[in-house]
């Protein structure tokens, strides 16, 4: 499935994926969001799904949800309590609900408050480090929260940096390897910098130790050293050849 035309075609697929869909995997969601979290006034989809939607459909759509909570924390504590959730290090909780694994939080203990201000779902959009990230499905009244510009960026094809500031640059290296390999696309200006400033052999050991832990087909293996990579995240051309080489393996 191509990306999504518009805001209004991305909302009718996660209506439909939300709301009219019986499968077993969202059939068992709402029976834990009724149950849980329902009762919150708002309760937004931030992310990975949301962006997966926009960008591929549901055939992209491999991550987990995260949820975020527009209410005190405490109130969050107690749904985490009841769901027997474990603390995750960026202030939230996580827990696994049969087929889905779900972290959730609340607003106010959004980590990137100390750098931008967080009110409302909507200021989520400036919380994040990829701009491919910067989106949110409002649950309660089935919306789609972004910029108006997001849906172009994704059809430009260039990944960028929304909020650079970020408690995991590591763990950033390796959700911008995997992105810029998989996805195809282009690492904009400030992605760029990023890459060249931190992706030392240092960091290249990391990715690679994390995506074999992590992931069955790893991208970062076919690299010696960290002007290779560099090389190859940073030109078309280098990192068309790693594409190829990937879909291979795949195939």
């Amino acid at each position: 499935m191509p990306t999504a035309p518009n805001k209004s075609a991305l909302k009718r697929r996660l209506d439909r994926y939300f709301w009219n869909n019986n499968t077993e995997e969202m059939n068992f969601f709402r029976q834990v969001y009724a149950q849980h979290f329902d009762g919150f006034d708002r309760v937004a989809v931030i992310g990975g799904l949301v962006r997966d939607f926009a960008h591929e459909g549901r055939a992209g759509f491999r991550s987990d949800i995260d949820l975020v909570i527009d209410a005190p924390q405490a109130q969050v504590e107690e749904i985490a309590q009841k769901l027997r959730a474990e603390p995750n290090r960026f202030g939230g909780f996580g827990c696994k609900q049969g087929p889905w694994k779900i972290d959730f939080w609340a607003l106010e203990t959004t980590w990137a408050r100390r750098h931008v201000q967080v009110r409302e779902l909507e200021d989520l959009l400036a919380c994040t480090f990829f701009d491919w990230d910067a989106i949110a499905y409002d649950l309660k009244r089935k919306r789609v929260i972004c910029d108006d510009d997001y849906l172009e960026r994704i059809r430009k094809g260039t990944l960028d940096i929304n909020l650079l500031p970020n408690p995991s640059p590591l763990g950033n290296l390796v959700r911008a390897t995997r992105r810029l390999i998989v996805w195809r696309v282009q690492a904009g200006p400030a992605l760029k910098d990023f890459i060249r400033n931190h992706l030392d052999d240092s960091a290249l050991k990391y990715i690679k130790e994390k995506e074999a832990e992590l992931y069955s087909h790893p991208v970062s293996t076919r690299w010696g050293t960290a002007s290779e990579a560099r090389r190859a995240l940073l030109h078309s051309h280098a990192k068309a050849r790693v594409t190829r080489q990937l879909e291979l393996q795949l195939d």
